[in-house]
C-alpha cells in the first residue's frame, strides 16, 4: 500500500518516536497514536493508525508505553489483504509475532 511506505519514509519508520497510546474502540478495532518531533525539536507530529478487524495482537499497558523500545522504528506491512503493525523491524507478516507489540487486522486507516 503507498500510504504506508510514504507514511513510513516520512517519518523514517518512527524510529525513537514514542507509542502515546492504544485506544480500543470496539472489541476488534483499536487506534494507535504515534508522536514524532521534528529535527528542530520545535514541532510535534500525532499520528493516528486505525486497526479495524483485528486477528490477533498483543498489546501493552498504557504505563509500559512510555518506556518501549522504538530505536529500530516500526513495521507496517501489508501482505495477502492483512496489516501487520510491529514495534521494531519485520520483513513479512510471519515475523510480526516476535515483536513486544503487535497487531494483526483486515484494516487499516491512518490519519
Amino acid at each position: 500500500m503507498k500510504e504506508i511506505d510514504t507514511l513510513l519514509e516520512k517519518y523514517n519508520n518512527f524510529k525513537g518516536t514514542q507509542i502515546r497510546s492504544v485506544i480500543n474502540i470496539t472489541e476488534d478495532s483499536k487506534v494507535i497514536t504515534l508522536t514524532e518531533q521534528d529535527e528542530d525539536e520545535q514541532d510535534i507530529y500525532v499520528v493516528k493508525i486505525t486497526f479495524t478487524g483485528i486477528e490477533s495482537s498483543k498489546i501493552l499497558n498504557r504505563d509500559t508505553l512510555a518506556y518501549l523500545d522504538t530505536f529500530s522504528g516500526i513495521t507496517l506491512i501489508e501482505e495477502n489483504g492483512r496489516y501487520g503493525f510491529a514495534v521494531g523491524s519485520c520483513t513479512a507478516m510471519s515475523n510480526i509475532q516476535n515483536s513486544p507489540m503487535y497487531m494483526v487486522a483486515s484494516g487499516i486507516k491512518i490519519d
